[in-house]
C-alpha cells in the first residue's frame, strides 16, 4: 500500500514537473495573429480614364491584411523573431501577389537585426510625421515618397538600441540578385526622442535598371528630415524631402528629375472617441517636365466605436501647376492622367483584430 502510494506520488510529481517545464517552454515563445479589415465607399474625380468613379474600396486607413508574428527567447536577453504580412482586398477577397512584409531576425540589448522584405528607414522617419499614418489618401505616400522606396526586398536592416534618446537604423538591399546592381538599396538614419519631441533624418540611395536601356543601371538619391512635437492631445508634424535621379516602376513609367517638397500637418485626439488629422504637401520640381510642381492636401476624421472598430471619413485633392505625363494621385488604386487634378472622398469602417 505504501509502495503504491509512493509510486503514485512519484508519478504525480513527475507529471507536475513536466507540466511546469512545458508551461515554462511555452512562456519562452509565442505566435500572434492580428491585422485589419478596412472597407470604404469611395468616390474619385479626375482619376484616370473616364475621370470619375464610385465604388467599394479596400484599405482606406490601413491595408486589409494579416500580421503573423512570433518570437522565441534564446537566453541572455536575446530573442529570435519573425513577421509576415499577407495583404488582401477585402471588397473582393482576392489575395495580394506580394506580402506587405516578410522578415526574420534577432533582437537583444545590442539592437535588432532583420532580413527579408521590410520597411526602409525613411518609412519610419517620414512615416511617423505623416498625420494619416500612410492611409490610402496620404499625401506623404502619394507626393513625398511618390516613386522612392519605402519597402525593400532582400534587405538586411539593423536598428540600434536607444542611447540618450538617439536611435540609428541602417539598411542594405541586395536588389534583383541577378549579377548586376539593379535594385540595390543603401540607407542610414538617425532619430531622437525625448518626451514630446521627435526628430529624424535619413538618406537613401537606390539603383534601378533603365526601362528603355536595360544595360544601364541608374541611381536615385532621397533625403528626408522630420519633426513631431506633442502638445497635450495635439501633434503638429513637419517633414522635408529632396530628391534627385532616376525613378521607375517597370514597365509603366520612368523619369529623371530633381527637386524638393515639404509637408506640414497635425494629428488631434479630441477625446477617446474623436480624432482628426490633416496634411498639406507642396512639391517643387526643378524641371517641371516629367512631373510638376503641385500642392496636395488631405483631411480626415475618425470616430471610435470601440477599441478595435472605427468609422472614418476622408477627403483629398492634388492641384498640379503644369500638365505633365506623370501626375500625383490621391490614391495609388486609381492613377490620374496627365492634366488631371484628382479629388477623392471616402466613408469607411476599419476593424482591428
Amino acid at each position: 500500500m505504501e509502495r503504491r502510494s509512493s509510486t503514485r506520488c512519484a508519478r504525480l510529481s513527475a507529471s507536475c514537473a513536466m507540466a511546469v517545464a512545458c508551461a515554462g517552454a511555452h512562456a519562452q515563445s509565442g505566435v500572434t495573429l492580428s491585422g485589419f479589415v478596412d472597407l470604404n465607399i469611395e468616390h474619385l474625380r479626375a482619376s484616370g480614364a473616364g475621370g470619375n468613379r464610385t465604388g467599394v474600396s479596400s484599405g482606406g486607413l490601413n491595408n486589409s491584411r494579416f500580421n503573423i508574428s512570433g518570437f522565441e527567447e534564446l537566453g541572455n536577453g536575446n530573442r529570435a523573431m519573425f513577421t509576415i504580412e499577407p495583404m488582401f482586398s477585402a471588397d473582393t477577397g482576392a489575395q495580394s501577389a506580394q506580402f506587405r512584409q516578410s522578415f526574420v531576425g534577432l533582437k537583444g540589448n545590442w539592437g535588432t537585426l532583420t532580413l527579408g522584405r521590410q520597411f526602409t528607414p525613411s518609412f519610419w522617419i517620414a512615416g511617423y510625421a505623416d498625420p494619416s499614418y500612410a492611409a490610402a489618401f496620404s499625401m506623404v505616400n502619394n507626393m513625398q515618397f511618390f516613386y522612392s522606396s519605402y519597402r525593400v526586398d532582400n534587405a538586411v536592416n539593423y536598428t540600434s538600441p536607444s542611447f540618450g534618446g538617439f536611435t540609428v537604423r541602417a539598411m542594405y538591399g541586395a536588389g534583383a540578385e541577378d549579377g548586376t546592381r539593379s535594385g540595390r538599396f543603401l540607407s542610414a538614419s538617425l532619430e531622437y526622442r525625448n518626451g514630446p519631441l521627435y526628430l529624424g533624418a535619413v538618406s537613401q540611395l537606390q539603383r534601378t535598371r533603365d526601362i528603355f536601356q536595360s544595360s544601364q543601371i541608374r541611381t536615385a538619391r532621397d533625403n528626408f528630415v522630420s519633426m513631431v512635437y506633442r502638445v497635450g492631445n495635439l501633434e503638429p508634424t513637419i517633414s522635408f524631402h529632396n530628391y534627385s535621379g532616376y525613378y521607375a516602376y517597370p514597365p509603366y513609367v520612368a523619369f529623371d528629375s530633381q527637386g524638393w517638397d515639404v509637408q506640414a500637418g497635425v494629428r488631434w485626439k479630441i477625446n477617446d472617441r474623436h480624432r482628426i488629422f490633416a496634411s498639406l504637401v507642396h512639391r517643387h520640381d526643378d524641371h517641371n517636365q516629367a512631373i510638376s510642381n503641385a500642392t496636395g492636401g488631405v483631411l480626415g476624421y475618425i470616430y471610435s466605436l470601440s477599441r478595435r472598430t472605427d468609422l472614418y471619413g476622408t477627403v483629398a485633392h492634388v492641384q498640379h501647376r503644369n500638365k505633365t505625363p506623370v501626375p500625383y494621385p490621391v490614391t495609388w488604386q486609381a492613377y490620374p492622367e496627365g492634366g488631371q487634378n484628382p479629388t477623392g472622398f471616402q466613408l469607411g469602417i476599419r476593424h482591428a483584430f
